[in-house]
């Protein structure tokens, strides 16, 4: 099984980590100066997506962790292109990472996976 995540280039304060195209989206739905149709499609597919994701709750020793999809969760996909292109068009570079090892799995459903990173060895 592959896991893909889509992520800026912008780092996760506090964590090794890239913030992802959530928090992105996020962002640019509600800043002024995006346009209302981009705010108004943003919106529409963080809803969906919203509505058909599960956000598990994580306890506070697995705040690291981090989400991927895995690669046959074609629906959310699909969501998450669109809103690529749209975060593109607005300067924000979101890359897909792929791996086969997202690290240690602590939920997983259908779609997605929440994964703890691997310590890195020194």
């Amino acid at each position: 099984m592959k896991y893909v995540r889509f992520q800026s280039l912008q780092p996760c304060l506090g964590t090794p980590s890239r913030l992802g195209i959530f928090q992105i989206a996020f962002q640019v739905r509600d800043d002024a100066d995006t346009r209302v149709e981009d705010g108004r499609e943003l919106a529409r597919h963080l809803s969906w997506l919203n509505t058909h994701l599960r956000s598990p709750d994580l306890n506070d020793r697995d705040y690291r962790a981090i989400f991927w999809f895995k690669d046959t969760a074609r629906a959310p996909m699909a969501r998450l292109w669109a809103i690529k292109a749209c975060l593109d068009s607005y300067g924000h570079w979101i890359e897909l990472v792929k791996t086969r090892r997202p690290g240690q799995i602590i939920y997983e459903d259908g779609w997605q996976v929440a994964a703890k990173p691997w310590r890195r060895r020194a």
